[in-house]
C-alpha cells in the first residue's frame, strides 16, 4: 500500500477511520510504504503557522514506514502517467508533480495508493483503497 499525505495527516488528527484502515493493515501484514514526496508534503503541512504539530511528533509518525524514493523509472513513469492524464482532460488535468510520483509508485510497484485524494489518482489511473 502505498501512503498518501492525506492518509498520513488524518491519521495524526485521530481520524477513527484512518486508524482503523491502519489497524486492518497491520493485522493483514500488508506493506506500507511512505514516498519521500509524501515525506517533504508532511513537512511542509508541519512548517504552517496553521499546524499544531510539532516537528518531533511527525518524525516519531513517520519512523515506522519504510520508504520509497523518486529514481529514474518512478519519475519517467510520473511523467507518462501526468501526460497521459492531460490527455484525457484534453487540457491540464490539474493533478500535481507530487501526486504524479507517488502514482507512479503505486503503478510499478503494482500497488494501491491509500488516499482521501481520491479524485486525482483515479485521474492518473491508478487503483485507490480508502477508508
Amino acid at each position: 500500500m502505498i501512503i498518501d499525505s492525506s492518509y498520513l495527516f488524518d491519521l495524526m488528527a485521530e481520524d477513527p477511520n484512518a486508524f482503523s484502515k491502519g489497524a486492518e493493515l497491520v493485522e493483514t501484514g500488508e506493506m506500507q510504504w511512505l514516498p519521500t514526496p509524501v515525506v517533504a508534503e508532511a513537512y511542509y503541512g508541519v512548517a504552517t503557522a496553521r499546524s499544531t504539530t510539532t516537528e518531533q511528533a511527525l518524525r516519531n509518525r513517520l519512523l515506522g514506514y519504510p520508504r520509497i524514493e523518486v529514481d529514474d523509472e518512478i519519475a519517467r513513469r510520473a511523467g507518462e502517467l501526468l501526460a497521459a492524464a492531460d490527455d484525457r482532460a484534453g487540457e491540464n488535468a490539474g493533478v500535481g508533480a507530487n501526486d504524479g510520483y507517488i502514482a507512479a509508485m503505486a503503478d510499478v510497484l503494482n500497488d494501491a495508493v491509500l488516499t482521501a485524494n481520491v479524485e486525482d489518482f483515479n485521474r492518473l489511473g491508478v487503483p485507490v483503497e480508502t477508508y
